[in-house]
């Protein structure tokens, strides 16, 4: 009878046990369950994230497409070519600016000493007037000094 109340003990010690396994197969289960939903929605997301890259990508292919047949890299090759030339034509505009800009300057400078100079003559003209033997003298200074 001993043995039979050892054996009745040790059957519940196993159910016991198995019980306890059981739960934790169950729990193992439900978060595996849980993992495998969770995977499914990310496989789901990535699916429609690689659905929607391809479309970018295939708009991508059709432009580049497009480009290549209107002649895209030749496009680029004039759009070089006339920044080139426009580069040299704004040289080519600064350095007839301030060649212009020289001449100018020369210019106003000769016109400011040709005004003095007018003034001068108006001035002694005046003076000569005014008083004549003041001309006579201004007209025998200048014939010196040019003599």
């Amino acid at each position: 009878m001993e043995k039979d109340i050892e054996n009745f003990l040790h059957a519940e010690e196993s159910a016991e046990k198995l019980i306890q396994t059981l739960e934790r197969l169950q729990t193992e289960a439900k978060s595996y369950q849980g993992a495998t939903n969770e995977i499914g929605i990310a496989r789901d997301k990535l699916l429609e994230l690689i659905g929607s890259t391809k479309d970018v990508v295939n708009n991508s292919y059709e432009v580049i497409k497009t480009l290549k047949g209107i002649g895209g890299p030749e496009i680029f090759e004039r759009f070089n070519k006339i920044e080139n030339k426009l580069n040299e034509g704004s040289e080519k505009i600064e350095s007839k600016i301030e060649e212009v800009s020289n001449q100018q300057s020369s210019r106003i400078k000769s016109l400011k000493f040709f005004v003095i100079i007018l003034l001068l003559i108006s001035l002694a003209t005046i003076a000569g007037l005014v008083f004549p033997n003041y001309l006579a003298e201004l007209n025998n200074f200048i014939y010196n000094i040019f003599r």
